[in-house]
């Protein structure tokens, strides 16, 4: 349940709050957070114990805070606002092993991680957290991705998971944006490193299958980022009938403010402001 200190006001509009997920679809969805901007960390203690934390990091913008806080409600953990050089951001933080066997390792055991970067994290972290072997923890450390081909695609595009719409707005609320670019033009972007195949899932889902998908090195890495852009009106409007009673945090607030500006959805206003 969301805590607001005050109403949000976007254009002199007062903004609804996001829908409450129930906990069906609150559990895919923070999977999908987590997919896009969570990391599972086996660390060592002096070389005598492993320590295990899930960290998930947002840029600390309108509904972010509300929503890994309503997350941490449910799953435990500390939430936590910290500013690194002059940049705010909000963190959701697990570190206690009874948690992680109690309401972590159940979570991606019934819905389990889609992107090949999370699935490697969390097979590596279920091995140790069963099994605390120092010495094997040490020789493969900085394999975990090793594996990476040999397990993807993790899913083949035409047969998603059950719970991939659910998964899918909390991935958006990762890697989705909202952008009016020229007044009254609009799109919805998404991409992700390496995961030709989710990308092309996440595509034919909105049954945009016409669509390209571009293949772009990283910026600072040097991986293969995948993405695609629609910028049609049916194309966009498919992402926001998706995305309308899913989103929880930033992402909700930049789709309200994304159909303010745009000509053509101003009929959807009513669903984001009283």
């Amino acid at each position: 349940t969301f805590f607001l200190k005050s109403n949000l006001i976007i254009a002199g509009q007062i903004l609804k709050l996001p829908k409450t997920l129930s906990r069906k679809e609150l559990d895919p969805f923070t999977v999908g957070l987590i997919d896009g901007d969570g990391s599972l960390q086996v660390n060592h203690w002096r070389r005598k114990n492993l320590q295990f934390r899930l960290v998930v990091k947002l840029a600390d913008k309108p509904l972010n805070f509300e929503m890994l806080t309503c997350i941490s409600n449910t799953y435990g953990g500390l939430v936590r606002k910290i500013t690194y050089k002059d940049t705010k951001y909000v963190q959701w933080i697990v570190n206690d092993k009874k948690l992680f066997n109690n309401t972590i390792l159940p979570l991606f055991e019934n819905y389990p991680p889609l992107t090949s970067r999370m699935r490697l994290q969390y097979l590596f972290l279920k091995k140790y957290l069963l099994n605390s072997d120092l010495e094997q923890y040490f020789m493969e450390r900085n394999f975990k991705y090793k594996n990476r081909e040999l397990i993807t695609p993790l899913f083949k595009p035409t047969t998603t998971p059950y719970y991939f719409k659910e998964w899918l707005a909390g991935f958006i609320e990762s890697e989705g944006s909202f952008s009016a670019r020229v007044k009254g033009n609009y799109s919805f972007s998404i991409g992700q490193n390496h995961d030709f195949y989710l990308i092309e899932a996440i595509r034919n889902y909105y049954w945009l299958d016409h669509l390209t998908i571009s293949n772009k090195k990283g910026k600072i890495s040097n991986f293969p980022f995948y993405e695609f852009s629609v910028g049609s009106a049916s194309g966009t409007g498919k992402v926001i009938d998706h995305c309308t009673n899913l989103l929880q945090g930033y992402k909700y607030y930049q789709l309200a403010v994304f159909l303010q500006n745009s000509r053509l959805f101003q009929d959807r206003l009513k669903e984001f402001f009283n």
